[in-house]
Protein backbone atom coordinates (compact mmCIF):
# COMPACT_ATOMS: atom_id res chain seq x y z
CA UNK A 1 0.00 0.00 0.00
CA UNK A 2 1.11 3.37 -0.68
CA UNK A 3 -0.03 7.05 -0.81
CA UNK A 4 1.43 9.56 -3.39
CA UNK A 5 0.05 12.89 -4.98
CA UNK A 6 1.25 13.31 -8.46
CA UNK A 7 0.29 16.51 -10.88
CA UNK A 8 -0.66 19.88 -11.15
CA UNK A 9 -0.58 21.45 -7.14
CA UNK A 10 -2.43 24.81 -6.59
CA UNK A 11 0.05 27.90 -5.72
CA UNK A 12 -0.20 29.56 -2.53
CA UNK A 13 -2.12 33.34 -2.79
CA UNK A 14 1.39 34.55 -2.07
CA UNK A 15 2.92 32.76 -5.42
CA UNK A 16 -0.41 34.00 -7.00
CA UNK A 17 0.20 37.39 -6.01
CA UNK A 18 4.38 37.16 -6.85
CA UNK A 19 3.68 36.26 -10.23
CA UNK A 20 0.91 38.58 -10.92
CA UNK A 21 3.22 41.60 -9.64
CA UNK A 22 6.23 40.25 -11.86
CA UNK A 23 3.73 40.57 -14.81
CA UNK A 24 2.62 43.92 -14.01
CA UNK A 25 6.27 45.12 -12.72
CA UNK A 26 5.63 45.37 -9.39
CA UNK A 27 8.52 42.87 -8.43
CA UNK A 28 11.44 40.59 -9.45
CA UNK A 29 11.85 37.41 -11.17
CA UNK A 30 14.07 37.18 -7.87
CA UNK A 31 11.60 37.83 -5.31
CA UNK A 32 9.25 35.29 -7.16
CA UNK A 33 11.99 32.52 -7.39
CA UNK A 34 11.91 33.05 -3.56
CA UNK A 35 8.78 32.69 -3.33
CA UNK A 36 8.55 29.55 -5.56
CA UNK A 37 11.22 27.72 -2.78
CA UNK A 38 9.33 28.74 0.10
CA UNK A 39 5.76 26.93 -1.77
CA UNK A 40 7.78 24.23 -2.72
CA UNK A 41 9.38 23.69 0.70
CA UNK A 42 6.04 23.84 2.22
CA UNK A 43 4.82 21.39 -0.25
CA UNK A 44 7.63 18.59 0.77
CA UNK A 45 6.87 19.29 4.60
CA UNK A 46 3.01 18.68 4.00
CA UNK A 47 3.48 15.78 2.18
CA UNK A 48 6.39 14.47 4.62
CA UNK A 49 4.06 15.00 7.84
CA UNK A 50 1.34 13.01 5.68
CA UNK A 51 3.32 10.02 5.67
CA UNK A 52 2.94 9.65 1.38
CA UNK A 53 5.54 7.22 0.52
CA UNK A 54 6.63 9.00 -3.13
CA UNK A 55 7.15 13.06 -2.86
CA UNK A 56 6.11 15.36 -5.49
CA UNK A 57 7.56 19.14 -6.33
CA UNK A 58 4.08 19.97 -7.57
CA UNK A 59 5.00 21.29 -11.04
CA UNK A 60 4.73 25.04 -9.12
CA UNK A 61 6.00 26.07 -12.64
CA UNK A 62 4.39 24.64 -15.04
CA UNK A 63 1.28 26.66 -16.57
CA UNK A 64 -0.34 23.55 -17.74
CA UNK A 65 0.65 19.84 -17.97
CA UNK A 66 2.02 20.94 -21.27
CA UNK A 67 3.63 24.14 -21.79
CA UNK A 68 7.17 23.87 -20.72
CA UNK A 69 7.55 20.73 -23.03
CA UNK A 70 6.04 22.72 -25.69
CA UNK A 71 8.63 26.09 -25.41
CA UNK A 72 11.44 23.31 -25.30
CA UNK A 73 10.56 21.52 -28.52
CA UNK A 74 11.13 22.39 -32.37
CA UNK A 75 7.77 21.27 -34.10
CA UNK A 76 5.07 21.95 -30.99
CA UNK A 77 4.08 25.43 -29.39
CA UNK A 78 1.69 26.46 -27.23
CA UNK A 79 -1.44 26.89 -29.52
CA UNK A 80 -4.96 28.42 -28.67
CA UNK A 81 -6.55 28.91 -25.17
CA UNK A 82 -8.44 25.98 -24.74
CA UNK A 83 -11.15 24.67 -21.76
CA UNK A 84 -9.59 21.77 -20.18
CA UNK A 85 -12.64 19.31 -20.59
CA UNK A 86 -15.53 20.86 -18.12
CA UNK A 87 -13.80 22.48 -15.89
CA UNK A 88 -13.54 26.58 -15.78
CA UNK A 89 -9.53 26.60 -16.57
CA UNK A 90 -8.07 26.41 -19.48
CA UNK A 91 -4.23 25.57 -21.45
CA UNK A 92 -2.70 26.06 -24.33
CA UNK A 93 -3.49 23.34 -27.00
CA UNK A 94 -0.25 21.77 -28.39
CA UNK A 95 -0.33 22.53 -32.24
CA UNK A 96 2.14 21.20 -34.43
CA UNK A 97 4.69 23.15 -36.90
CA UNK A 98 6.36 20.02 -38.42
CA UNK A 99 5.54 16.68 -38.41
CA UNK A 100 8.68 15.34 -36.65
CA UNK A 101 9.18 17.50 -33.34
CA UNK A 102 12.09 17.28 -31.59
CA UNK A 103 12.69 18.16 -27.82
CA UNK A 104 15.47 21.02 -27.98
CA UNK A 105 17.04 19.82 -24.56
CA UNK A 106 15.49 18.08 -21.95
CA UNK A 107 13.61 20.64 -18.91
CA UNK A 108 15.73 21.44 -16.30
CA UNK A 109 15.45 21.98 -12.44
CA UNK A 110 13.55 24.42 -12.58
CA UNK A 111 10.51 22.45 -14.07
CA UNK A 112 11.55 18.62 -12.13
CA UNK A 113 13.15 20.27 -8.77
CA UNK A 114 15.30 17.84 -7.07
CA UNK A 115 13.30 16.28 -3.68
CA UNK A 116 14.70 14.98 -0.50
CA UNK A 117 13.04 10.93 -0.48
CA UNK A 118 11.82 8.99 -3.32
CA UNK A 119 10.50 11.91 -5.85
CA UNK A 120 7.74 10.98 -8.15
CA UNK A 121 7.68 13.00 -11.42
CA UNK A 122 4.28 13.64 -13.78
CA UNK A 123 4.45 14.42 -17.49
CA UNK A 124 2.04 14.42 -20.08
CA UNK A 125 1.33 10.67 -21.81
CA UNK A 126 2.12 10.75 -25.48
CA UNK A 127 -1.70 10.35 -26.51
CA UNK A 128 -2.40 13.63 -24.41
CA UNK A 129 1.04 15.30 -25.88
CA UNK A 130 -0.46 14.72 -29.52
CA UNK A 131 -4.16 15.56 -29.00
CA UNK A 132 -5.28 17.36 -31.81
CA UNK A 133 -1.56 17.87 -33.67
CA UNK A 134 -1.93 15.04 -35.87
CA UNK A 135 0.61 14.00 -34.97
CA UNK A 136 0.75 10.12 -34.06
CA UNK A 137 1.50 9.44 -30.28
CA UNK A 138 4.51 7.54 -31.00
CA UNK A 139 6.51 10.08 -32.86
CA UNK A 140 5.69 12.42 -29.89
CA UNK A 141 6.78 9.72 -27.95
CA UNK A 142 10.03 9.68 -29.53
CA UNK A 143 11.17 12.99 -30.40
CA UNK A 144 9.79 15.07 -27.05
CA UNK A 145 9.65 12.54 -24.77
CA UNK A 146 11.92 9.88 -24.38
CA UNK A 147 14.78 12.68 -24.36
CA UNK A 148 13.37 13.97 -21.41
CA UNK A 149 12.60 10.51 -19.37
CA UNK A 150 15.98 9.83 -19.91
CA UNK A 151 17.56 11.98 -17.99
CA UNK A 152 14.90 11.39 -14.78
CA UNK A 153 16.02 10.49 -11.78
CA UNK A 154 12.01 9.42 -10.19
CA UNK A 155 11.10 6.46 -8.31
CA UNK A 156 7.89 6.72 -10.98
CA UNK A 157 6.69 8.84 -13.84
CA UNK A 158 3.26 9.32 -14.01
CA UNK A 159 2.06 9.59 -17.44
CA UNK A 160 -1.01 12.46 -17.28
CA UNK A 161 -3.71 11.22 -19.50
CA UNK A 162 -7.27 13.25 -19.74
CA UNK A 163 -8.49 12.74 -23.06
CA UNK A 164 -8.57 9.25 -23.82
CA UNK A 165 -11.49 8.06 -21.69
CA UNK A 166 -13.57 10.44 -23.67
CA UNK A 167 -11.93 9.21 -27.24
CA UNK A 168 -12.46 5.99 -26.33
CA UNK A 169 -11.19 2.54 -26.85
CA UNK A 170 -9.97 3.34 -30.32
CA UNK A 171 -6.69 4.79 -29.00
CA UNK A 172 -5.41 1.96 -27.32
CA UNK A 173 -3.97 1.12 -29.71
CA UNK A 174 -1.79 4.46 -30.62
CA UNK A 175 -1.03 4.59 -27.33
CA UNK A 176 0.50 0.98 -27.14
CA UNK A 177 3.10 1.70 -29.67
CA UNK A 178 3.75 5.33 -28.12
CA UNK A 179 4.66 3.59 -24.66
CA UNK A 180 6.55 0.79 -25.96
CA UNK A 181 8.77 3.52 -27.70
CA UNK A 182 9.14 4.68 -23.95
CA UNK A 183 10.86 1.90 -23.10
CA UNK A 184 14.38 1.47 -20.64
CA UNK A 185 13.80 4.36 -18.62
CA UNK A 186 12.18 5.12 -15.31
CA UNK A 187 8.80 2.89 -14.19
CA UNK A 188 6.20 4.67 -15.55
CA UNK A 189 2.04 4.70 -14.64
CA UNK A 190 -0.96 5.79 -17.37
CA UNK A 191 -2.82 7.59 -15.14
CA UNK A 192 -6.49 8.48 -16.95
CA UNK A 193 -7.62 11.70 -15.20
CA UNK A 194 -11.05 12.86 -14.65
CA UNK A 195 -12.86 10.35 -16.54
CA UNK A 196 -14.67 6.94 -16.13
CA UNK A 197 -12.21 4.44 -17.63
CA UNK A 198 -14.66 1.18 -17.93
CA UNK A 199 -14.59 0.56 -21.88
CA UNK A 200 -10.52 1.06 -22.21
CA UNK A 201 -10.83 -1.19 -19.24
CA UNK A 202 -12.70 -3.61 -21.43
CA UNK A 203 -10.71 -3.19 -24.12
CA UNK A 204 -7.03 -4.06 -22.48
CA UNK A 205 -5.87 -0.82 -20.95
CA UNK A 206 -4.54 -3.12 -17.76
CA UNK A 207 -2.47 -5.09 -20.81
CA UNK A 208 -0.23 -1.56 -21.77
CA UNK A 209 3.65 -1.53 -21.12
CA UNK A 210 3.69 0.51 -17.84
CA UNK A 211 4.16 -0.40 -14.14
CA UNK A 212 1.01 1.11 -12.89
CA UNK A 213 -2.44 2.03 -14.53
CA UNK A 214 -4.37 4.98 -12.41
CA UNK A 215 -8.35 5.39 -12.56
CA UNK A 216 -10.98 7.66 -11.24
CA UNK A 217 -12.70 5.85 -8.83
CA UNK A 218 -15.24 9.04 -8.79
CA UNK A 219 -16.17 8.45 -12.79
CA UNK A 220 -15.21 4.87 -12.68
CA UNK A 221 -17.23 1.75 -10.91
CA UNK A 222 -15.30 -0.70 -8.44
CA UNK A 223 -16.69 -3.54 -10.76
CA UNK A 224 -15.02 -2.25 -13.69
CA UNK A 225 -11.65 -3.37 -12.93
CA UNK A 226 -10.92 -6.65 -14.93
CA UNK A 227 -10.34 -10.27 -12.85
CA UNK A 228 -6.56 -10.48 -12.29
CA UNK A 229 -5.49 -7.14 -12.54
CA UNK A 230 -1.64 -7.70 -11.69
CA UNK A 231 -0.10 -4.34 -11.66
CA UNK A 232 -0.03 -1.14 -9.77
CA UNK A 233 -2.93 0.80 -9.27
CA UNK A 234 -2.79 4.21 -8.43
CA UNK A 235 -6.63 4.38 -7.13
CA UNK A 236 -8.16 7.76 -7.60
CA UNK A 237 -9.94 7.97 -4.10
CA UNK A 238 -9.47 11.92 -3.29
CA UNK A 239 -11.61 14.10 -5.33
CA UNK A 240 -9.13 17.07 -6.78
CA UNK A 241 -12.48 18.77 -8.48
CA UNK A 242 -13.60 19.28 -5.08
CA UNK A 243 -12.99 21.06 -1.93
CA UNK A 244 -15.62 18.55 0.19
CA UNK A 245 -12.74 16.80 2.14
CA UNK A 246 -12.69 12.71 2.28
CA UNK A 247 -13.03 10.50 5.37
CA UNK A 248 -9.82 8.79 5.65
CA UNK A 249 -11.58 5.58 7.27
CA UNK A 250 -14.02 5.26 4.08
CA UNK A 251 -11.12 5.44 1.79
CA UNK A 252 -9.51 2.86 3.74
CA UNK A 253 -13.28 0.94 3.18
CA UNK A 254 -12.92 1.44 -0.37
CA UNK A 255 -9.40 0.31 -0.92
CA UNK A 256 -10.71 -2.89 0.83
CA UNK A 257 -13.43 -3.92 -1.94
CA UNK A 258 -10.87 -3.50 -4.80
CA UNK A 259 -9.07 -6.95 -4.23
CA UNK A 260 -5.67 -5.84 -6.35
CA UNK A 261 -2.95 -6.60 -4.75
CA UNK A 262 -0.41 -3.70 -5.40
CA UNK A 263 -2.62 -0.33 -4.88
CA UNK A 264 -1.38 3.51 -4.12
CA UNK A 265 -3.90 6.05 -3.09
CA UNK A 266 -3.87 8.99 -5.03
CA UNK A 267 -5.96 12.09 -6.28
CA UNK A 268 -8.30 11.18 -9.58
CA UNK A 269 -6.21 14.14 -10.55
CA UNK A 270 -4.30 17.17 -10.76
CA UNK A 271 -4.83 18.90 -6.78
CA UNK A 272 -4.81 22.59 -8.68
CA UNK A 273 -8.45 22.55 -9.35
CA UNK A 274 -8.90 23.25 -5.27
CA UNK A 275 -7.48 25.66 -3.18
CA UNK A 276 -4.00 25.31 -1.52
CA UNK A 277 -5.29 25.08 1.54
CA UNK A 278 -8.21 22.63 0.99
CA UNK A 279 -4.95 20.65 -0.63
CA UNK A 280 -2.96 20.26 1.61
CA UNK A 281 -5.85 18.79 3.84
CA UNK A 282 -6.69 16.63 0.98
CA UNK A 283 -2.83 15.59 1.05
CA UNK A 284 -3.10 14.91 4.90
CA UNK A 285 -6.15 12.64 5.14
CA UNK A 286 -4.31 10.69 1.82
CA UNK A 287 -2.04 9.82 4.00
CA UNK A 288 -4.35 8.93 6.69
CA UNK A 289 -6.36 6.68 4.71
CA UNK A 290 -3.21 4.85 3.77
CA UNK A 291 -2.46 4.15 7.57
CA UNK A 292 -5.73 3.21 8.58
CA UNK A 293 -5.84 0.94 5.73
CA UNK A 294 -2.48 -1.22 7.08
CA UNK A 295 -3.52 -1.00 10.53
CA UNK A 296 -6.79 -3.30 9.13
CA UNK A 297 -4.74 -5.01 6.49
CA UNK A 298 -2.08 -5.90 9.14
CA UNK A 299 -4.36 -6.77 11.94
Amino acid sequence: MQAFAPGIHPRSEALVQATRDLDRGRTSAEAVDEQLQRDLDELVRVQQEAGLDLLADGMLRWQDLFRPLLEASDGLEPGPLTRFLDTNSFYRAPTATSAEPRLRQPLDERYAAPLPGAPIVTLPSPYALAHGTGIPAKVVATGVLKPQLDVLDAELVVLGEPFLARDGAGGLDELREALEALAGGPPLALQITFGDARELLENGLAELPVEGIGVDFYATHVGDLPQGFDKLLLAGVVDARSSALEEPQEIADFVGRLGVERVALVPNGDLQYVSEPIARQKLARLGAARTARAKETAA
